[in-house]
């Protein structure tokens, strides 16, 4: 299965640029599709917010392949910190991970167990899509994806920050994803998505803390230049919007070009 060999590299390998994501929460195939098409590193599918079917979005990702056979990363955001949650989307072929709410390293230990089948953890054998194309036996499939898949952590609430450490010395995490949104609210503030002051020392805190520690590091911005500022401060990856959000603008922007030019 490709993703399985796109997963094999980390989102961003130390001291390469960061890489851009797309954001989605709409639930249209064609439209994610669209958005994959143009370029780029990862697409990711919000099941905790999002309106969308998890299947049919992943599909347009991976339709979205160049002549070369490259697709963005598939990453989906899990509704919850759940077994089920989890084998659904591996199951239906993501091949990183975004789990929100976690609030100690117990959590997390939970987490990546469970997006690894035994003896590295405890996930249920049924990969109906992912494994569609795979031509080696089913262990030789399993022990693939435990290689594979990635695995990242949400830092959104004051327990995960005052845990962090022991978070990210978990074995088998990928990396944390800063939500700075609920970060904000956690810490006394209005939600935000371009963090400052002490929002914003926290997240420096949490990155610097993440490469200390051999991780990847990653956060969600809602506009291209929140997203350029974070991937100066060092992030691996950074999200530059959300679907819902570029139809907005785009719609907005056409309607405004027209009445403007009457």
């Amino acid at each position: 299965r490709a993703y399985l060999a796109a997963g094999q590299q980390q989102v961003a390998p130390s001291g390469a640029r960061a890489k851009i994501a797309a954001w989605i929460v709409g639930g249209s195939p064609l439209y994610t599709e669209v958005i994959a098409r143009q370029g780029f590193d990862a697409v990711v599918v919000d099941q905790q917010h999002g309106t969308g079917e998890v299947v049919p979005l992943l599909q347009a990702i991976d339709a979205a392949r160049d002549a070369a056979g490259h697709a963005p990363l598939a990453v989906v955001r899990i509704e919850e910190l759940s077994d089920g949650a989890i084998a659904k989307a591996l199951d239906a072929g993501a091949a990183a991970l975004i789990c929100p709410m976690i609030n100690s390293v117990e959590e997390c230990e939970a987490f990546v167990r469970a997006t690894k089948f035994p003896p590295a953890g405890h996930r249920s054998y049924g990969p109906h899509r992912a494994a569609l194309g795979w031509e080696g036996s089913r262990g030789d499939w399993t022990r693939a994806s435990n290689a594979c898949v990635q695995s990242f952590a949400m830092l959104e609430t004051r327990g995960a920050l005052e845990d962090l450490d022991a978070i990210l010395r978990v074995d088998g995490l990928s990396g944390i994803f800063i939500g700075p949104n609920d970060l904000g609210l956690a810490l006394g503030h209005d939600p935000t998505d371009s963090p400052e002051g002490e929002v914003l020392e926290a997240v420096r805190h949490a990155l610097r803390l993440a490469h200390a520690r051999g991780r990847q590091a990653a956060i969600f911005c809602a506009d291209p230049a929140t997203a350029r500022r974070m991937a100066d401060e060092g992030f691996d990856l950074v999200v530059a919007g959300i679907d819902l959000g570029w139809a907005a603008s785009g719609a907005a922007s056409a309607l405004a070009g027209v009445r403007g030019a009457s």
